[in-house]
């Protein structure tokens, strides 16, 4: 590394105007780092809310439960703040004492302390601050408020010195009741708590009075939920206020974050903030977004000098000898693509170097595997090809793209033709950088279980053919806009609204099996599960974001940076690999084994640029093949059921069939739109007709020869398990056809809108009518079956058991519903 060093250095003597690289590395321990660090102290949290008060003068307040529910989840979870959360609601004044006195005793220095407070604040006749205890008398403050100055004594006397106070209070300018409010209506908080020891931050909502006597009673002047928790359970809880993207909270990056959201929001609110005596950065918590590399380490990964890519290994290796976990494992993913796949021998031993490998002379080492995701279950489940969501951008990183906001979420279509539907059943997803998503909002949690088993009836024989087998409640404040399953209907995944237009949504990993939440992670658009629902992808958008009027319309705009998209395991909710730099969106689709994920970058831009579709070990992170060829962004793709042939669409028309083994394409299809699909067998794929009027073409694997065009049946709606038929839907209408002759076969008797779903042994079709509700049809005869009656919103997504046996079914009316359909 040394000679590496002297090599940059020389170079850069010789090349003085090109900009130096700046990397700021912590090598010690942070402070309060355990959740990032590694750090053996231990993290405790108390969390106290009390709404109801025994004295009348002292107002309900409608929040802090509410709150304190919300922020003790995310503040408990294990990758996002790790701490032992003890909560207390409505607890009288002496419980508070012994409590808060138990939180700092018996303390170690490396031990992280947060101690969050949401009640009344008072002040006595000498100006002294009290927080209100459920038995609170305002006419006697000194004996039944818990005052301020003994929390200040407890955190002077523990030994830790990471300690965070958050006070979520109302201040009162009365003393007493009955006693004119003063001029001061101040409450000086720092004050109270200077003399609270080192290493203490103390967060404020506020330190303005904003309840006053009236008639003698305490009243608010306008009672609200907390907008000023709610911004700290937001910023933790999607990674928003990981402001510095090194993959840590810190407090002050926790403040600015929710100063900025309170202020946004016209509350009238000045959060405040104290620090007193710290050292190094106070580790709130991990982000859950992965970590991104600074500016200029990107800029040098990314040059085609080799000595720019040697002083970007040089940053790397700082970084990953850094107390930073985000950075460190960024770093080594960044060092391990430069050992496997740089093209010069020199940058990859540099790399290997730094991570302690050898290089070998002319094949890389395989990357380092991380921790087993587990076996994949071998599952029958048929993939449904389908179309990546996408955005039309104006190419070049500094100019902003505007996307028209709406419901449904269009990809780009030929001249002059009508947009293409994006369905939500598909094993390929297109994670839209620019996408503007209408929805309600949500607060998520899942009440019960789904049983695994048929149940029974009183007569003791198993459930009959549509009955319903189980169900879990997901318990919302409002409608959810969409919920996607898993392919076996193990894993749900629930998409909040974003906060604004151009704000990414929060994404909910459950486990229908036991009713537990796995994991809450940011995604600019959807998800999409593996076949084996052993893995779960998102995607997150690394740039610039705001709000903006076009022609009296708001639109969210992003723009100045690129998609990351990001695999996680979906029992653990953990992030497996993360691959970078995808343009606009991101496109995503898992091989039907789960053993190979293809990603490609969707800008579709009106000057070509290189888009090659790269081809990943989804176990390691490991780049197995780029396909390249393609100039412009992937509209849609699809493998076939033995993932041996990839079909690609690319924006301007051009299809290409590609061999996965050899890594080249086998037919490149000129006019051929998107979406596309391949069937089962890998030997038939389908393109659509230009124009926008529906119809799709009919071609051979692999050399793309046209069979027949379908014009006047509609879009396709995908191919049967067995290959031996095709679905066609105009206008919800579906038929099926026979693929050797184009003859019908049979017609549903029901309109339906949506993807349709086969059943494994292609004898059912599920699928969603126009009034919201599920159904199932004989695939042979189109008929329909027996009703399935449950749901009371529309139904959103369904997917069948691997055995056939049963069929999952979620919705906008917060259920999953399993039902029993082996006939």
């Amino acid at each position: 590394m040394a000679q590496i060093a002297d090599y940059v250095q020389r170079w850069r003597q010789a090349h003085p105007r090109r900009r130096r690289v700046l990397v700021s590395v912590e090598t010690g321990t942070t402070s309060g780092g355990a959740a990032a660090s590694g750090t053996v102290g231990r993290r405790s949290a108390l969390l106290v809310a009390n709404a109801a008060y025994q004295d009348p003068g002292l107002s309900r307040l409608r929040s802090p439960v509410s709150d304190i529910r919300a922020l003790a989840q995310v503040l408990g979870e294990p990758g996002i703040g790790a701490f032992d959360v003890e909560t207390l609601t409505d607890a009288g004044e002496s419980v508070l004492r012994r409590r808060v006195a138990a939180l700092f005793a018996d303390r170690r220095p490396d031990d992280v302390l947060l101690l969050h407070f949401s009640c009344h604040g008072l002040k006595d006749q000498r100006g002294r601050l009290y927080l209100a205890a459920a038995d609170t008398e305002l006419g006697s403050l000194a004996a039944t408020g818990l005052p301020a100055s003994f929390i200040s004594e407890q955190m002077n006397e523990s030994a830790s010195r990471s300690v965070l106070l958050v006070l979520d209070c109302c201040y009162s300018g009365a003393f007493a009741r009955d006693t004119p409010v003063r001029a001061d209506r101040t409450v000086y908080l720092g004050d109270e708590f200077r003399g609270g020891g080192s290493g203490r931050t103390v967060l404020t909502a506020s330190s303005a009075t904003e309840y006053a006597f009236e008639g003698g009673q305490l009243t608010s002047y306008q009672a609200q939920p907390s907008i000023f928790t709610e911004a700290l359970v937001h910023g933790l809880r999607t990674g928003g206020a990981d402001l510095d993207h090194d993959g840590e909270i810190t407090v002050d990056e926790l403040f600015d974050y929710v100063a900025r959201r309170v202020r946004e929001a016209g509350a009238g609110q000045v959060p405040r903030k104290w620090s007193f005596e710290t050292t190094g950065a106070l580790v709130v918590a991990r982000s859950v977004r992965p970590a991104i590399l600074p500016e200029e380490v990107r800029a040098d990964l990314g040059s085609d000098r080799p000595v720019l890519r040697l002083e970007a290994v040089r940053a790397l290796a700082e970084l990953l000898a850094g107390g930073r976990e985000g950075y460190r494992r960024a770093a080594r993913e960044a060092l391990a693509r430069l050992r496997d796949d740089d093209d010069s021998r020199q940058v990859r031993a540099a790399a290997a170097a730094a991570l302690g490998d050898v290089a070998p002379p002319l094949l890389p080492p395989p990357a380092v595997p991380p921790p087993a995701i587990g076996t994949p279950t071998e599952t029958s489940a048929i993939e449904t090809p389908g179309v990546g969501t996408s955005a039309i951008e104006t190419p070049g990183v500094e100019t902003p793209a505007i996307e028209t906001p709406g419901v449904e979420m269009r990809s780009p279509s030929p001249p002059g033709s009508a947009p293409v539907r994006v369905t939500k059943r598909r094993r390929v997803l297109g994670f839209s950088a620019i996408g503007l998503v209408v929805a309600i909002a949500a607060t998520i949690g899942i009440v019960a279980a789904l049983p695994k088993q048929p149940t029974t009836g009183s007569g003791g024989g198993s459930a009959g053919f549509g009955a319903t087998l189980g169900m879990i409640t997901l318990s919302h404040d409002g409608s959810i806009e969409s919920a996607e399953l898993s392919p076996d209907g193990r894993w749900v995944v629930t998409l909040d609204p974003p906060a604004d237009q151009a704000a990414a949504r929060i994404a909910r990993l459950w486990d229908t099996s036991t009713g537990q939440k796995v994991a809450t992670f940011d995604t600019d658009n959807g998800v999409v599960f593996s076949p084996d629902g052993n893995l779960v992808a998102g995607a997150y958008f690394d740039g610039k974001r705001e709000v903006t009027t076009v022609d009296g319309k708001s639109l969210g705009v992003r723009w100045g940076g690129t998609t990351t998209a990001s695999l996680r395991n979906t029992s653990r909710g953990d992030v497996m690999a993360s691959f970078t730099g995808h343009r606009g969106s991101a496109a995503v689709a898992f091989s039907p084994d789960s053993k190979t994920v293809a990603t490609a970058s969707t800008l579709a831009a009106e000057k070509p640029f290189d888009a090659p579709i790269r081809l990943w070990d989804p176990s390691t992170g490991k780049l197995l093949a780029t396909l390249a060829g393609h100039r412009n962004g992937i509209q849609s793709m699809g493998f076939s059921q033995d993932g041996k042939v990839l079909v690609t669409g690319a924006a301007g028309g051009v299809t290409k069939v590609w061999d996965v083994a050899g890594g080249k394409a086998t037919a490149t299809l000129d006019n051929a739109w998107f979406p596309v699909w391949i069937s089962p067998d890998g030997k038939t794929l389908a393109d659509t007709l230009p124009g926008g009027k529906g119809g799709f073409e009919l071609r051979r694997v692999p050399d793309g020869k046209r069979l027949t065009s379908v014009v006047k049946a509609g879009r396709l709606a995908g191919f049967t398990p067995g290959s031996k038929a095709y679905a066609t839907d105009k206008d919800g209408s579906v038929r099926l056809f026979d693929l050797a002759t184009g003859k019908a076969r049979a017609t549903l008797t029901a309109t339906v809108r949506g993807d349709l779903v086969f059943s494994p042994d292609g004898n059912l079709i599920a699928a969603v009518t126009t009034e919201g509700e599920p159904a199932l049809f004989d695939a042979a005869t189109g008929q329909g079956l027996t009703p399935l009656t449950g749901h009371t919103g529309k139904v959103t997504d369904l997917a069948f058991t691997a055995d056939g046996q049963a069929l999952f079914t979620t919705g906008t009316d917060k259920t999953v519903q399993k039902w029993y359909v082996k006939r």
